[in-house]
């Protein structure tokens, strides 16, 4: 009986208001598939597990994980993400992330803290995209996460026109850690890990508050 009402909740829901994909605007079958099948079947897996090997700028980061390789279907997710005002697209794409990665494979986690913005870059932004990447990826793990357990102190140019000695200059020193993370094992996640150097100045700032261990979580990865 409950699952009969339901459905027909949902029926309804569908015919008031019906869902198109936040990426390609067609119309889905249900209120609950925000990116269509096909847009998804655009993603190419890295099915690289933990790949800390390979990561350039590793110092701080024990593990690192990345969804998907950064083809031109990703590319288009994360710039309308940034650029086009679409905070909503972060949760989403956090939620496809939890399960392309799976929880079980990487975890235990004791928090999950984004890649902080600098004030200014956010005001002019509106949002951090990776607050709400991780709050997707919080919702279907089951873990808890903090927005202002670190902080960007010095605002940075793009790390996408800079080489990667240039990458390392520009985040020495770059994140603050405003609350206590001794002992606890932290995913640090961010939209795209390209040599690791972002990731990698936060991790060193979590380590001399005594973190336990620090571990990348990205939607992307430069394919390889």
């Amino acid at each position: 009986m409950v699952k009969q009402r339901l459905s027909v909740l949902h029926l309804l829901l569908d015919f008031l208001y019906p869902t198109k994909c936040m990426l390609c605007d067609t119309f889905q079958k249900t209120t609950f598939d925000t990116i269509c099948s096909n847009c998804k079947d655009a993603f190419q897996s890295t099915e690289l597990g933990n790949w800390i090997d390979s990561v350039a700028h590793p110092t701080g980061i024990d593990r690192a994980y990345s969804g998907w390789f950064f083809n031109n279907e990703i590319q288009k997710v994360i710039h309308s993400l940034k650029y086009q005002e679409r905070a909503k697209l972060g949760r989403e794409l956090g939620r496809l992330l939890a399960r392309e990665l799976r929880y079980n494979s990487i975890g235990p986690l004791d928090i999950l803290i984004p890649v902080p913005l600098h004030p200014v870059k956010k005001r002019e932004r509106g949002y951090n995209q990776a607050e709400w990447i991780v709050k997707g990826l919080a919702e279907i793990w089951n873990v808890p996460y903090s927005l202002n357990s670190l902080v960007r102190r010095k605002y940075t140019v793009s790390q996408t026109t800079l080489n990667a000695e240039e990458r390392l200059r520009n985040m020495k020193d770059a994140f603050r850690v405003r609350k206590p993370v001794a002992g606890l094992n932290v995913g640090v996640v961010d939209d795209v890990l390209t040599t690791g150097s972002t990731i990698s100045a936060c991790a060193v700032s979590l380590k001399k508050e005594g973190a336990n261990q620090v571990i990348a979580i990205s939607c992307s990865t430069p394919i390889r």
